[in-house]
């Protein structure tokens, strides 16, 4: 989660990789777990993010799935709706892997403390990599099924431009909500879809055309950031 870095044996992991956003981040996990039947253990370590709360989401995500509006179901993350994923894959992911919770510390009274780029402390990287080694030990082998294989342009991108382009868009549609009431913006003004297949909106309020990682969370996020239902 977040920033961390942390040294342990190679051959004790498939994967390693860090993720900050609890929407994206997550589906991009999600769908690389569920295209190789061989991934059956995902631990989530490192610590919290304040205001996106990445680890809580996708521990929620593994343990209640997700509602009818795409929403991950009991997180307190800001923004966690999963809208590349189908209802298969979530099925999937939360069959297929069991998700091990070591993400230290959880409150955000602590979180707010700590630099967001930090190595893990000694007791910390070694029960992770007692719970690695244990994992290796239960590997109960690969799940009894075909590959699912998800694409989507808008995840193929670094998961710095996704979130680069996601904070720039909360950023837009913030700016919108602070001007002074005399200019007579209505921030419920629904976003207007120029291509759902090139992921092009019209804002208009301002006018301004953008391109999105995800047409259905751009929608999602002015939502969260006014309130409304857009």
């Amino acid at each position: 989660v977040g920033r961390g870095e942390v040294d342990v044996p190679p051959d004790l992991y498939s994967i390693i990789g860090r993720f900050k956003t609890e929407n994206m981040g997550i589906e991009k996990i999600a769908m690389n777990v569920i295209s190789n039947p061989r991934i059956r253990f995902l631990i989530v370590c490192g610590k919290e993010e304040f205001g996106h709360f990445p680890g809580d989401a996708i521990l929620c995500f593994a343990k209640e799935g997700i509602g009818e509006d795409m929403r991950i179901k009991g997180t307190r993350a800001a923004i966690p709706f999963l809208c590349n994923l189908t209802s298969e894959a979530v099925d999937r992911f939360r069959e297929q892997v069991e998700v091990i919770d070591l993400v230290h510390p959880k409150e955000a009274g602590e979180i707010i403390e700590y630099d967001p780029i930090y190595f893990f402390e000694k007791e910390n990287r070694d029960e992770l990599v007692e719970r690695l080694r244990e994992c290796n030990k239960m590997n109960p082998g690969p799940f009894e099924a075909d590959p699912i294989i998800l694409t989507s342009e808008g995840l193929d991108r670094g998961g710095d431009e996704i979130g680069n382009r996601m904070n720039k868009l909360a950023d837009h549609f913030a700016n919108q909500m602070l001007r002074m009431p005399s200019q007579k913006l209505s921030t419920s003004s629904s976003i207007v879809v120029v291509s759902e297949e090139f992921r092009i909106i019209l804002d208009p309020i301002d006018m301004e055309v953008v391109e999105v990682p995800s047409v259905n969370l751009a929608r999602r996020l002015k939502s969260y950031l006014t309130g409304r239902d857009v």
